[in-house]
């Protein structure tokens, strides 16, 4: 009897886990900011509750020819383990060919990719969301033209969030002119969250739509291939 019982427990135990983890929220924090020719772009992902983490910092991006070279710094920890590495990676055309084909493959592999991945976007809840840029031309008036540009963009930038994912916080944003000198400033921060239940639902969803399995995991493959490196 007693034997029964501690299965019972252990197979309790087992389901409250499971079903925490399921309820539990997918956090991804994504910042990026450039001060005159200086980009960073840092992202970082949390999931159950905070025992794997992904750390992923770009600090630096630049255009070489048709190229785009950057860094790359990246920590995970999943407990009590974790490791990380520091890349430098060129975007080059090649590979921006090669993620087109990979597009394609998923398109024609998956019924319904496109809506699958409209319906996936619109279950990611967006948080937090701040856009603040400061700029300045040297002259005046052309000066108070380019902060009224950015105010459109700023206003397109919140109006495509909230058409692919699900706003849930008021946007924050801020043009600050500057009118005696030359300065340019950008700072976008905005946080993403999605339950691991939802995730693992929506991915059901896709396996089940995958017409051509096999080329479903070859596209896949492809897409998660890191770029060239520099």
């Amino acid at each position: 009897m007693a034997f029964v019982w501690l299965w019972t427990l252990a197979a309790a135990a087992a389901a409250a886990l499971v079903t925490a983890a399921l309820l539990s929220s997918i956090r991804i924090r994504v910042r990026y900011s450039r001060s005159g020719r200086l980009d960073q772009l840092v992202i970082v992902v949390r999931a159950l509750f905070g025992l794997v983490r992904m750390h992923t910092i770009v600090p630096s991006i630049a255009i070489r020819g048709w190229d785009i070279v950057y860094n790359q710094k990246y920590r995970t920890e999943a407990g009590t383990f974790g490791g990380r590495a520091q890349k430098k990676r060129r975007l080059s055309w090649r590979t921006i060919v090669r993620y087109r084909g990979v597009m394609e493959d998923l398109v024609t592999s998956a019924g319904e990719f496109k809506r699958w991945t409209r319906r996936t976007l619109r279950k990611l809840e967006c948080t937090r969301w701040r856009m603040d840029v400061t700029v300045g031309t040297g002259d005046a008036a052309l000066t108070g033209v380019v902060s009224g540009l950015f105010w459109s963009v700023l206003g397109c930038a919140v109006a495509a969030t909230g058409q692919f994912t699900t706003l849930r916080t008021h946007p924050h944003g801020s043009v600050k002119p500057v009118y005696s000198g030359e300065e340019f400033t950008l700072v976008w921060e905005a946080d993403f969250r999605m339950s691991m239940g939802t995730a693992l639902l929506c991915g059901m969803r896709l396996g089940t739509r995958a017409l051509k399995l096999g080329k479903t995991l070859k596209a896949m493959r492809r897409w998660a291939a890191q770029p060239d490196r520099a």
